[in-house]
């Protein structure tokens, strides 16, 4: 019974969120946040199914591709001003070419199976899709409703997290780990990088100034930090804890320091993961020794790590094989196991390196960097606080991504990937109009 009404709760949030703000780009992200994955049909070769979500994801983005190439003009494109050039389509163009053709010379040498590589080629399509349909769709007349409907979006994942706790609570014996409980996610790790994110931006908005410091910003900021210090994702940790440091060192915010100082030296005490807490302990000892060894002993005595670093022991030798471009896309699902089926390296680095090649990282490190030049810049140049803000929260986001797909394969989870073309498609979208202008 309470699983229905936290559902109906759900479902009355997202329909309220909805009624304030009528578009597409809002109905999409909240179903990506939302919708838990339901498979469809299972693929041979593959661990990923076809899912619900990849039908409707699918059909937004079809229907906006249809209206865009007729012309018709929908609520999507704002007051009718023409949409700038994407300052990141050269390189999304040669990386997608580059993995395209790895994944071509891989089916030739049979080291990925056709099905295989056409299925992941197609998840690569999806997530570029996403990202131009949020860059075409929310223009500089829509973000402060962007702003609204993903701090709604958080809010709701916070509520259910803590509602699902409570509910699962026995009564007479202990209390449900608090790193189970992700709703509509399907791993911490997808649970953990989208916490991140979130709070990533809510950290931009907090700081941009007090007009933007509103009580259910400072709310959805310190929810999202302590649920993700308990998501039991050691990559999202890593990625939050490692932005935050790097912001507040960077812009001299010594109070800030101060705080996020003590915040620290509570955080032992705010963790209820056992795994979490180890990684903190560890970050200690590696920080207050610099002695590399503490990093060895994590992989030695960490199952998790343990399997990680056989995997990408395994993928590197697949890489030494075929240095240049690599296996294919997905051909790591011939050699990788994660309980005797089917799995990832758990490290997107690896991943790439076994699946395209030197050819392939370097395409994804310089549309990466490329990215991130382009939001730097427009962070630089901004203004106004709401915009600059956008342009800062995609950098900082952008960045944790990038530390947190070093233990996970944080660019293909649809979860993680819809909210991050979200918050990169908007700072993107005002770094472009702002060249423009």
């Amino acid at each position: 019974m309470s699983h229905i009404l936290l559902v109906l709760a759900c479902a009355a949030a997202a329909a309220y969120q909805l009624w304030r703000v009528p578009r597409a780009w809002a109905f999409l992200l909240l179903f990506i946040v939302l919708a838990p994955k339901v498979p469809l049909v299972l693929v041979p070769g593959s661990p990923t199914p076809i899912r619900v979500d990849d039908l409707v994801v699918g059909g937004v983005l079809l229907w906006w591709a249809l209206t865009t190439l007729l012309g018709i003009r929908t609520s999507e494109r704002g007051n009718g001003r023409a949409c700038p050039a994407s300052p990141a389509t050269f390189w999304l163009l040669l990386y997608w070419s580059t993995a395209f053709v790895c994944t071509l010379l891989g089916i030739a040498a049979l080291t990925t199976a056709p099905l295989t590589g056409l299925l992941h080629a197609a998840r690569f399509v999806e997530y570029g899709l996403l990202y131009y349909f949020f860059y075409s769709a929310i223009g500089p007349d829509d973000l402060d409703q962007a702003v609204e409907v993903f701090r709604s979006a958080l809010l709701i994942v916070c509520g259910l997290w803590l509602a699902q706790h409570w509910a699962h609570a026995p009564a007479d014996g202990p209390p449900t780990p608090w790193a189970t409980l992700y709703p509509t996610f399907s791993a911490t790790y997808d649970f953990g990088a989208y916490m991140m994110l979130a709070t990533v931006m809510m950290y931009a908005l907090w700081t941009a100034g007090r007009a933007y410091r509103t009580p259910w910003t400072t709310i959805a900021l310190l929810a999202g930090a302590y649920i993700t210090v308990n998501s039991d994702s050691r990559s999202s940790l890593l990625g939050l804890a490692i932005v935050v440091a790097a912001d507040l060192v960077v812009r001299l915010r010594w109070k800030a320091v101060v705080a996020l100082g003590l915040a620290a030296a509570a955080t032992p005490y705010l963790i209820t993961s056992k795994k979490m807490l180890t990684l903190v302990h560890g970050v200690v000892a590696l920080v207050t020794s610099l002695d590399a060894g503490v990093i060895r002993e994590a992989f030695a005595t960490d199952l998790s790590l343990a399997l990680r670093l056989r995997n990408w022991r395994l993928a590197a030798d697949h890489w030494l094989a075929r240095p240049l471009a690599g296996d294919g896309l997905g051909g790591y699902l011939s050699y990788t196991r994660q309980y005797d089926l089917p799995a990832s390296p758990d490290g997107w680095y690896i991943r790439v390196l076994a699946d395209t090649g030197v050819v392939g990282l370097v395409a994804f490190l310089l549309l990466m960097a490329g990215l991130l030049w382009s939001l730097v810049a427009a962070n630089a140049r901004e203004t106004r606080p709401l915009r600059r803000a956008i342009v800062y929260g995609a950098a900082l986001g952008l960045a944790a991504t990038l530390v947190s797909a070093v233990l996970v394969d944080t660019f293909v989870s649809y979860k993680i990937m819809g909210v991050f073309w979200m918050i990169v498609a908007s700072g993107t979208r005002v770094a472009a109009d702002a060249e423009t202008a």
